[in-house]
């Protein structure tokens, strides 16, 4: 079908710091995308981190949305992407 040139797609869990006000939060967060190392995720995959924004700091929250993505702790590839998202 020639999908072998297609990027993978992710589903991931992944271990994030958040700062609400002076405190600094760790969460372990779930996170489904075609990038794999944090650094792409958090500068290319703006989708999964608004997802991750409203989860940890909710929709009310008026402050500085401040989020790191430490580590990938579990990868597993869960299909291709679509031709037409290239």
């Amino acid at each position: 079908m020639g999908n072998e040139d297609l990027p993978n797609i992710y589903s991931m869990t992944a271990a994030v710091s958040m700062k609400k006000g002076k405190r600094t939060i760790n969460r372990e967060v779930w996170i489904i995308s075609r990038y794999d190392t944090p650094a792409d995720i958090m500068s290319k995959d703006h989708k999964s981190m608004d997802r991750i924004k409203k989860e940890l700091y909710g929709k009310t929250y008026k402050g500085d949305k401040f989020i790191i993505i430490r580590e990938i702790r579990t990868k597993k590839v869960v299909g291709k992407v679509n031709r037409t998202a290239l």
